[in-house]
């Protein structure tokens, strides 16, 4: 026994190796030389990352946009993107609630770490481990601010780095953050900064775009939903995809739970609720033209692309039609909220105090685009974006009134008629077409005149170039109004279900600008379809000037909707229309010279809007002025388009004119040049005179009414002028004319001098025996020298001097 247990003393007294002194020592050697390298190791390694850390500016870390770069076409600043819906709030005004929510989901130790989570880091490789995939992630709130307020993401991409380093100059510069900053300071910088989806920055912008209410009255599922946008903005908007933004909320309130920031019954109540959205946005403080780009670059790169910032966005706009039109427009809506009869609310009078108020004053827009390309040079969608920012371009429509025109009028050239065609130009009863009433005599507010006449048997040229109303109604009745409907389709114009009635032919249907624009480009175009699809943006290029995004030009849609010679008579008349018409004097304030462009003003019977559309070789234009509340209300009594819209189109025309003047229209090979009386429309003779009065002079001169017109070939053999020859219709026939009869064997006798010799007063002066252009012209079979003389209603007295005394001399 005593032998056993000294043998057994002996044994336990020998000690193990991990018990000896020696070991420990070796160890603490071996892992003092580990760390020692691995140290050095980790700070040769990492040292570019932390110096690179230090570079970034953390006296701008507040700064919260950084906004993109919008360029005109010509390379010119136009204006600069920034994410404006964004309302800044201070942290003390953020409730706790939201705080611990926010802490769940994001970053549980935020209170406690300097910047770097590593537990969570642990953590996050263990999950994402066992997942197999990328599952966790464990940046803390600090990081998430560091890459949101400086281009972390941008600098590792132009220098060809992956995520492991990107990650590590965001774990440096988040320590750097904590160093100098308080929990609460991060806190207000982050909550005012981070991206929560459908275009809502930072917490108050997002608890109004969602819910409708301030951050303080957040509830806990509410809170919890806004937490769950951050890891996903874009699929967990509720406004997107409601089942993804149920889960990503339900998560939020399980990591409370967990947490012990709220009991199981809160769990559970707060999980049986539905998502339940009520978005109330703040208005985005820029403009109609600002929104069309961000919505292309959206469009183009996705809905989050702006919200890092720094893009430059080369445009298509002209930055000097731009500004001239926003200018114009402004003046000319200010200058007619002046005018004495005008009682609607004013721009000045509007309470912006009042959110809940819409404006109700003028309005007005401006569209101008290249014709061929469809490239927009100019967009105004209205008079003021943080008022109204509804875009009249995009989404109005008006009705076009006497604008009209030029697509009905293109109808009836295209069937039988032709400029020179006659027109009843006499009073209509209103019945006949019920536009402002049912009762009394139609209007003729076309004219554009406080008090417009009727000129009897007119031309079609002067029907179209003067707006006459009531002989467009007849000329829309000759047509058929289902004729006028189908050509306007045709045009592009939104009318198929139209009702046919005679009110179609006064520009009763409504229509939108970009459908104007693009119906007026097809005479420039020769007859063909203008452009439909239209480009603001031509290419973008990143923080680092590499092109992510170049438009794919597209052509306008093939085939023609009116014969070439048709546009060019409309387009005739809508020229002649600017020197003797509705827009008389509008080519003598026109840049450029000669204008070989034309343009047709459009005004409603009830004053209540006002158009402008027109164009020259290379780019259409078009105007509105009206009320976006769709009343019949007038601006004013007698409110015309060359007082409102015209004036606005000639100072976009202008500004465009050095850049995109110069191109001539060219008449078609097809149509034929034929001289006529003005009066008549029928070809013109000699005696294609009317007597007119000189006021000033007090004497009556006769003027030629031989005038040049257009036809198509084969629509050009018209009789001579009835009117002024004293032939019949059938006497007048070409097939009548001196040409045809059989020569004669004589010597003519030649006038001496080209009038009468001596006194006139009986006004027989003719100052022409031909009608011009070569024509032989029709010999008149009898003439009396007061056949041309119509004075009106005026008594002309014609001075004689006395006569001598009768002497009867006898036989």
């Amino acid at each position: 026994m005593a032998q056993y247990s000294k043998s057994t003393r002996k044994k336990g007294g020998k000690r193990r190796f991990y018990k000896r002194k020696t070991f420990w020592l070796v160890s603490f050697m071996l892992v003092l030389i580990v760390g020692v390298f691995g140290f050095l190791f980790a700070e040769q390694y990492t040292r570019e990352y932390r110096e690179r850390a230090v570079t970034y500016d953390l006296g701008k870390i507040n700064e919260l946009e950084i906004p993109s770069v919008i360029l005109d076409r010509n390379g010119k600043e136009i204006g600069r993107i920034f994410v404006q819906n964004r309302s800044v709030m201070p942290i003390g005004d953020v409730p706790k609630l939201f705080i611990d929510t926010l802490r769940a989901g994001e970053d549980s130790r935020f209170l406690t770490h300097s910047g770097v989570d590593y537990i969570g880091i642990m953590r996050a490789l263990k999950l994402n481990y066992q997942a197999g995939t990328t599952t966790q992630g464990a940046s803390t709130i600090t990081q998430q601010l560091a890459r949101n307020a400086y281009p972390l993401k941008q600098d590792a991409a132009a220098r060809g780095e992956g995520g492991v380093q990107r990650k590590m100059v965001e774990a440096f510069l988040a320590m750097r953050i904590e160093e100098r900053y308080s929990k609460q300071q991060i806190l207000d910088f982050y909550l005012n900064r981070i991206y929560f989806g459908s275009g809502f920055y930072g917490l108050r912008s997002a608890s109004l775009g969602y819910f409708g209410k301030e951050p303080k009255d957040l509830t806990l599922e509410e809170s919890a939903t806004i937490v769950g946008l951050i890891k996903n903005p874009t699929n967990n908007s509720p406004l997107n995809n409601i089942e993804s933004s149920r889960k990503a909320r339900n998560m939020v309130l399980a990591r409370m739970r967990d947490e012990g920031m709220i009991s199981r019954k809160e769990l559970a109540e707060a999980l049986a609720k539905p998502v339940t959205v009520n978005p109330k946005p703040l208005r985005r403080g820029t403009s109609h033209l600002y929104e069309r780009i961000a919505d292309g670059v959206a469009k183009s790169l996705g809905v989050d692309a702006l919200a890092a910032g720094g893009y430059t966005i080369h445009t298509t706009i002209s930055a000097e039609v731009q500004n001239a039109a926003e200018k114009a427009l402004a003046v000319s809506l200010a200058d007619t909220e002046k005018h004495p009869g005008y009682m609607r609310q004013k721009y000045s009078e509007y309470d912006r105090a009042d959110a809940d108020t819409d404006p109700e004053y003028l309005q007005g827009a401006v569209f101008m685009v290249d014709h061929a390309t469809g490239d927009v040079l100019a967009h105004v969608g209205g008079r003021d974006y943080a008022e109204a920012p509804f875009d009249f371009i995009e989404m109005g429509k008006r009705p076009l009134g006497t604008a009209f025109f030029p697509f009905l009028y293109s109808a009836a050239l295209a069937n039988k008629h032709s400029p020179a065609s006659s027109l009843e130009d006499e009073p209509m009863d209103n019945r006949a077409v019920m536009v402002g009433g049912r009762e009394g005599i139609l209007g003729e507010w076309g004219m554009e005149v406080p008090s417009p006449k009727y000129e009897g048997i007119i031309n079609l040229r002067r029907a179209f170039s003067h707006s006459k109303i009531a002989a467009t109604v007849r000329l829309g009745g000759e047509i058929g109004i289902r004729r006028i409907l189908d050509a306007a389709v045709a045009f592009g114009f939104s009318m198929k279900d139209s009702k046919p009635l005679p009110r179609v032919s006064v520009g009763w249907e409504p229509a939108s600008l970009k459908e104007a624009v693009t119906a007026m480009s097809t005479f420039p175009l020769d007859g063909r379809r203008g452009p439909v699809k239209f480009s603001y943006i031509d290419r973008i290029e990143n923080a680092v000037g590499r092109v992510v995004y170049r438009r794919t030009p597209t052509a306008n849609p093939t085939g023609r909707i009116l014969d070439s010679g048709v546009a060019w008579q409309v387009h005739s008349m809508m020229a002649g229309g600017m020197t003797d018409g509705s827009a008389r004097g509008l080519a003598g304030d026109l840049l450029e010279k000669p204008f070989t462009g034309a343009g047709k003003g459009g005004s409603t019977h009830d004053f209540a809007d006002t158009w402008f559309l027109g164009y020259n070789g290379r780019v259409t234009c078009g105007v509105w002025t009206g009320f976006l509340q769709g009343n019949s209300e007038p601006i004013y009594p007698g409110a015309f388009s060359r007082d409102l819209s015209m004036p606005v189109w000639t100072a976009a025309m202008n500004a465009a004119a050095p850049a995109f003047g110069g191109k001539a229209l060219v008449k078609p090979e097809s149509l034929v040049e034929v001289e006529i009386c003005s009066v008549s429309g029928q070809r013109a003779t000699q005696f294609c005179q009317e007597m007119v009065e000189d006021v000033a002079a007090g004497t009556v001169k006769s003027k030629s009414t031989v005038t040049a017109e257009y036809f198509r070939e084969g629509t050009q053999n018209l009789p001579f002028c009835t009117h002024h020859s004293g032939a019949s219709l059938g006497e007048a026939d070409p097939g009548h004319s001196l040409g045809n009869l059989p020569a004669l064997d004589a010597l003519p006798v030649l006038p001496k001098e080209p009038v009468l010799i001596g006194e006139d007063p009986y006004h027989t002066e003719l100052p022409s025996y031909s009608g011009g252009g070569g024509q032989t012209g029709f010999v008149r079979r009898s003439t009396n020298v007061l056949d041309s003389l119509d004075l009106g209603d005026f008594e002309d007295t014609i001075r004689m001097s006395k006569p001598p005394r009768l002497q009867i001399q006898p036989d």
